[in-house]
């Protein structure tokens, strides 16, 4: 057994730089094609081992602290699977959003999973923790996995890419809550002329502004017009491109100059504080 008492993980935010629904299965899930990749906004985590009991505390007033939170559920569950004689206390600082379309719920869950797999001496592999995560949800999986990845299946299945050249993501989340559920069930399947064809090495340059697609802005931004206005707020402000990430709010701008990023991330925050957006720039985790 480890002498490790406690430990201190960082959980970084995603973003979908393509997000394709492909289909629906019989078991209600949608069938996705993503490219995802993470990037430097992170909430950091504290653990700490205890003889018995989850007990989970938040810097963010808008997070349960029981097993609706998905960093308590993925805790629950690893030490139940693995049969851990004791607990654990961990304390969350937020700085992703909450229910913004970065995966940060994921994320959390990821890193709680990692840390009492090393508070424990647990030994469980990478691939028996993504197949514990995705039981949390679609989204974990990835956190355990080294760059970016192609995203399959309801986003469980994994393929590592290379994403070039090195971005830096301007992120903008408005006040407004987007619910994943709420996207699916209103998202109806079009039929497609031909499906992106996906590559190991990525090269948004050369693929042109096209590689950047979500399908959940044709159920999004009809309902929520300020997300187009963000897209078009960050192009004027000469990120390559922008586009909303996973079912939203947040939308990001790309740039390929993190000086651009700095100047355009400062003209937001003066000309639209009073919005109550939130605005960081995150370099991507290549």
């Amino acid at each position: 057994m480890t002498n490790v008492d406690s430990n201190n993980l960082v959980a970084p935010a995603k973003i979908n730089v393509r997000l394709e629904i492909i289909g629906k299965r019989k078991d209600g899930f949608h069938e996705i094609r993503s490219i995802m990749g993470a990037v430097g906004l992170y909430d950091t985590l504290s653990l700490s081992r205890t003889p018995s009991g989850i007990t989970l505390t938040s810097s963010s007033s808008d997070l349960p602290l029981d097993n609706k939170n998905l960093a308590f559920k993925a805790a629950s569950l690893i030490i139940s699977e693995a049969r851990v004689a004791g607990g654990v206390t961990i304390s969350l600082k937020k700085r992703i959003p909450v229910a913004s379309g970065l995966g940060g719920g994921s994320s959390d869950a990821a890193a709680t999973m990692k840390g009492i797999n090393e508070l424990y001496d647990l030994k469980c592999s990478t691939r028996h923790l993504m197949e514990l995560g995705v039981r949390i949800g679609a989204d974990v999986p990835f956190f355990f996995s080294n760059g970016p990845a192609l995203a399959t299946g309801i986003g469980e299945k994994l393929f590592p890419i290379e994403l070039s050249p090195p971005f830096w993501a301007l992120l903008v989340t408005p006040p407004i809550l987007v619910s994943t559920a709420w996207a699916y069930h209103h998202f109806r399947l079009q039929p497609q002329d031909e499906l992106f064809k996906f590559s190991t090495k990525i090269d948004l340059l050369k693929l042109g502004k096209e590689i950047l697609y979500n399908d959940f802005e044709r159920v999004v931004i009809p309902h929520f017009p300020e997300i187009a206005k963000i897209k078009k707020a960050l192009e004027n402000l000469g990120a390559w491109g922008a586009l909303m990430s996973g079912s939203g709010p947040t939308v990001f701008g790309l740039f390929f100059d993190e000086a651009e990023a700095r100047s355009a991330e400062s003209k937001l925050v003066k000309h639209y504080h009073e919005l109550n957006w939130k605005i960081s720039v995150a370099k991507a985790l290549l």
